[in-house]
């Protein structure tokens, strides 16, 4: 059967796996296929798209949505494929990978036992760990790595978050991520903040508090979760276990990139469980938000103490609690998580007083920006007060007035975006990417819907010359150009790369601060082409980039990549041994990017030396 016809049957059959889970006739039910998803930027009578519009925008194969309405699972659904080439539809038990919301759970399983007594979250944490240390030095003398501090990311401890494991690939033992031992493939989990001073993510630091639970209660880590929040919590269909047992397996979904490509081998590993181990549906993840809300009413028989639930969803660091972020919309306290696995990404948000919630879970890269758009269209279909912005009112202005906005404008001395007039829409386009339709909200005011930008046109007399750009607290004035200019950027992508580069040169030499030739700039320029597996433009870019900024190790190891993605072998073993090279000299990168950078070589290395 044709793929178009097996995504149609796919479709289909969501209806039928609607679940009505209470018996409550208020607020009324909606089947996913209904709602409109709403973008960040709302008009006036704004009327949304379907969820197969945004999914096919967003290349996405699953979805699977549970809606929260006081304190219960008002509604669960999946709607297509959990697994496209074994044409396998996706229904409200298949698994996803939760990713970072798996620290949530974590945190209230260390919280429960801190609540028993078994152990205190505000003291040292090599107290716990006896298979592996946090190593000391002069930040630990001044200050401990908590549990307390781990949950809320102020422990000081490095690395960001974890890529998995290929299947097929050896995966490390947790003192052997910790240390960025091989097989390991991240950098060692250290402290270079002095603890408790400053907010900084850090799966790391959730990787030394599964190592805690381990070494402490003797038992293996899904083992303890089982106990702690999964079956309290009514969660019984996931499981902290990596890889899945073969009976979980058949129920997980394949992970999806970017650009619609399955991931190799559909999913990867994660030992770092409590990081981004979790494999759970949409209604086991509400089951755990309401868990939570009851726990914070003390109900009976709740999952946590009336005190330790308040814990969690109060802000011990900036916006971080324990195990959650907080955030205000209205009058409303919600608390919720984010979560990103290779292919797999989703989103769990929940008000305190148990009112409103919901759990959105995707096999894509792309899931959170199609959640966030799953989320705005809950709320509005079921009034949730205060979390939407004000709608806007756009203005409809002349065909010649939206005409002498049309132009080019230049941000920088490589980067510009242009207006076009088409009758009676705008639209702004940027040199690679989709184009966006530009609304007025006046004379003088324009902005786009997915993005909170506005367009501020500036004139002199009468007639338009810039535009200015205002995002949040952001400001940049873009000049209109004159017909005929050419940027560097222009020849690049013209596929005239001996001209661009010479003019890239001659900008660095005229203007050395201009941002059109930042190696974040370069950088970005390279792996556009990278990811459209243009190699010769790509090696050229990041080569250019290292001959501006010779002293980045950063840009070595974005050569070396873009090298062993041609096939040069010879020439990317060669540029991963500079980036060791420039690695002691290397003032502007950070230390813990020094350390995932030197790790990464290391371990190319010793890949293409075989």
């Amino acid at each position: 059967m044709p793929a178009a016809s097996m995504r149609v049957r796919a479709f289909g059959v969501v209806l039928f796996m609607l679940l009505l889970e209470t018996k409550t006739a208020a607020p009324p039910i909606y089947p996913i296929v209904s709602l409109r998803l709403l973008p960040p930027v709302l008009l006036k009578d704004e009327k949304g798209w379907s969820l197969e519009e945004r999914m096919k925008h967003y290349k996405v194969e699953a979805v699977s949505v549970a809606v929260i309405s006081n304190f219960q699972v008002l509604w669960r659904a999946a709607y297509g494929f959990a697994d496209r080439e074994e044409h396998k539809t996706a229904t409200t038990e298949t698994l996803f990978q939760a990713g970072s919301i798996s620290k949530s759970l974590a945190a209230a399983g260390i919280l429960r036992k801190a609540q028993d007594g078994a152990w205190f979250i505000d003291r040292d944490v090599n107290q716990y760990l006896k298979s592996w240390k946090v190593p000391e030095n002069g930040l630990t003398a001044k200050q401990k790595v908590t549990l307390e501090r781990i949950l809320s990311h102020s422990a000081g401890l490095t690395v960001h978050g974890f890529p998995g494991y290929e299947i097929g690939l050896p995966v490390p033992t947790i003192p052997q991520v910790l240390d960025g031992s091989p097989p390991a493939n991240t950098a060692p989990v250290r402290v270079d903040i002095e603890p408790g001073t400053k907010w900084r993510y850090s799966g790391g630091g959730y990787t030394v508090a599964q190592l805690a639970m381990i070494d402490t209660f003797g038992r293996p880590f899904p083992s303890l979760m089982a106990e702690l929040v999964l079956k309290p919590a009514g969660m019984m269909a996931s499981t902290y276990q990596q890889p899945l047992p073969p009976e979980k397996l058949a129920l997980a979904a394949a992970g999806y990139r970017q650009d619609g490509t399955a991931v190799p081998g559909k999913r990867h590993t994660y030992p770092e469980m409590a990081a981004a181990g979790l494999w759970t549906t949409a209604g086991d993840l509400a089951r755990f938000a309401i868990a939570i809300q009851k726990s914070l009413r003390a109900d009976k028989a709740s999952l946590l103490s009336k005190e330790t639930a308040q814990r969690m969803v109060t802000p011990f660091i900036e916006n971080d609690g324990l195990g959650f972020f907080i955030e205000k919309h209205g009058d409303k306290s919600y608390f919720g998580h984010g979560g990103a696995d290779e292919g797999f990404q989703a989103l769990l948000l929940a008000s305190l007083d148990g009112s409103y919630g919901a759990a959105i879970m995707v096999n894509s890269d792309n899931g959170i920006a199609l959640a966030n758009e799953i989320m705005r269209g809950i709320a509005r279909q079921y009034g949730w007060q205060g979390y939407l912005p004000e709608p806007l009112e756009a203005v409809k202005l002349p065909t010649e007035a939206l005409a002498g906005f049309a132009g080019r404008y230049q941000l920088n001395g490589d980067e510009a975006f242009t207006i076009e007039a088409q009758g009676d829409r705008l639209h702004g386009k940027p040199p690679v990417g989709d184009a966006y339709e530009l609304f007025p909200i006046s004379s003088n005011v324009l902005i786009r819907k997915d993005r909170d930008t506005r367009y501020q046109i500036e004139r002199s007399e009468g007639k338009v010359t810039g535009v200015l750009l205002i995002a949040g607290e952001e400001r940049v004035t873009a000049k209109r150009m004159a017909p005929g200019i050419k940027l560097p950027s222009d020849d690049l992508l013209a596929g005239h790369l001996e001209e661009a580069l010479h003019a890239y040169r001659e900008l660095r030499r005229s203007k050395p601060n201009d941002p059109g030739v930042s190696e974040a700039r370069l950088n970005r320029l390279g792996y556009n082409f990278l990811a459209r597996k243009e190699y010769v433009n790509a090696i050229a870019v990041l080569k250019l980039n290292a001959e501006f900024y010779p002293t980045s190790s950063n840009t070595y190891d974005s050569l070396a990549e873009a090298y062993l993605a041609s096939g040069d072998r010879t020439r990317s073993l060669e540029t991963y041994r500079k980036v060791l090279e420039v690695l002691p000299t290397d003032s502007k990168t950070s230390a813990e990017s020094k350390d995932q950078l030197r790790h990464n070589a290391e371990a190319k290395i010793r890949e293409l030396s075989k």
